[in-house]
């Protein structure tokens, strides 16, 4: 019982580590960076997170016409 949870809970990880390298990748990140963001990716998500927040603050400001 405790294997197949062990056994679960990493291919959930390694799943996560996929799809984030794969979104790396179609981000436009080379193959190395896409495999770096695939094995650190809280990190990556955290980095995405910070990165896409600023730029919707950006598109959000109202534009000052004088």
């Amino acid at each position: 019982m405790v294997v197949l949870l062990v056994a679960s809970a990493a291919l959930v990880v390694a799943a996560l580590g996929v799809l984030t390298g794969a979104g790396a990748r179609r981000r436009g990140n080379g193959w190395a960076l896409a495999g770096a963001s695939g094995l650190l990716f809280p990190v990556t998500w955290v980095l995405w997170y910070v990165r896409d927040r600023r730029a919707e603050r950006l598109r959000s400001r109202p534009v000052r016409l004088s």
